[in-house]
């Protein structure tokens, strides 16, 4: 009996210490606010990087209507100090068609409009589509028109099935925002083929990686980047092991968070080129700034996405 009471003894405090680690965890995965930095080399080889004046795209996505800070202030503060020459919104940054997520997300466009240039496109939690936006009630309907309007108001552009060319430090940005996250389909087609056409560096916006991955749009070459979200980087992070969860991919998704360089033989799966073949351009994921449907972060502190393109 006694050899028993020690037993579960020291179950009881191995599970503690198990619990208390994952309650840490959570705890700082939802506090913290880490910066993920990437450099992406859109010139040839024969280009010297050091002469080539870099842009810095500051990607914030899957804010799920949160506040960091009182009114913003710490993300506000963090996406600052990147000195970014571009802010881009990759999506879901409400979680519903409700006041305080509104209110929420336009608080932050207005501060982060002060700073730089603020683009957005829409996720599969802001009603985008048509049938999405059909199937809201009509005060959420007004709701969020009121809300495109303010957007609009603060200074941010809604890329919505559109594209945009810019100037930045003398060098031409076009930046596309896909809205539709499924059954990619001829519109999407000819707005991709406009958009490789202009001149310039070609930054595609789409708040589903698995589209990319799906229709494919680096394969006709004329796109250097992809930006997105959607995945929450896993939601779970397993040591050494990377994301446990993410929508559409499910469990251990191969496509959780980082930069991915896209070859024409990359498949559902497979992203390392390891057959040498043409590369195409390089799709980055965001982890984003927010847990999903209440489920908390773990091992995965909240993310600014900082892209520097040469």
């Amino acid at each position: 009996m006694k050899i028993k009471k020690q037993y579960l003894l020291v179950l009881f405090i191995i599970i503690s210490f198990i619990l208390l680690g994952f309650g840490l965890s959570i705890f700082f995965s939802y506090h913290n606010l880490i910066i993920r930095e990437y450099d992406i080399n859109t010139k040839s080889e024969d280009d010297n990087k050091d002469s080539i004046t870099s842009i810095c795209i500051v990607a914030l996505t899957d804010l799920h209507g949160r506040l960091i800070g009182k009114n913003q202030s710490k993300l506000v503060e963090k996406v600052k100090e990147q000195k970014p020459d571009i802010i881009v919104f990759l999506g879901d940054m409400i979680d519903r068609v409700k006041e305080s997520d509104c209110h929420s997300l336009l608080i932050l466009t207005k501060k982060l409009c002060r700073t730089a240039p603020v683009y957005w496109v829409q996720g599969n939690h802001e009603p985008g589509r048509p049938d999405e936006y059909a199937a809201l009630t009509i005060e959420q309907r007004l709701l969020y028109d009121q809300l495109k309007r303010d957007m609009d108001d603060a200074g941010a552009t809604l890329l919505d099935q559109s594209y945009q060319t810019i100037s930045v430090k003398n060098r031409l940005i076009n930046l596309c925002g896909i809205t539709k996250h499924y059954y990619w389909g001829k519109e999407e087609e000819r707005i991709l083929a406009d958009f490789k056409r202009l001149s310039g560096l070609h930054v595609l916006l789409c708040h589903y990686p698995e589209s990319i991955l799906w229709y494919r749009p680096f394969d006709d070459g004329g796109l250097d980047l992809a930006l997105c979200g959607h995945t929450h980087g896993g939601l779970i992070r397993v040591p050494f092991n990377g994301g446990l969860y993410a929508p559409e991919q499910g469990w251990r998704p191969y496509y959780d968070l980082g930069a991915y360089p896209i070859y024409k033989d990359s498949s559902w799966n497979d992203s390392d080129g390891k057959n040498h073949s043409e590369y195409l351009g390089t799709m980055i994921i965001s982890s984003g700034l927010s847990g999903e449907h209440g489920l908390p972060r773990v091992n995965n502190p909240a993310e600014i996405t900082v892209v520097h393109v040469y």
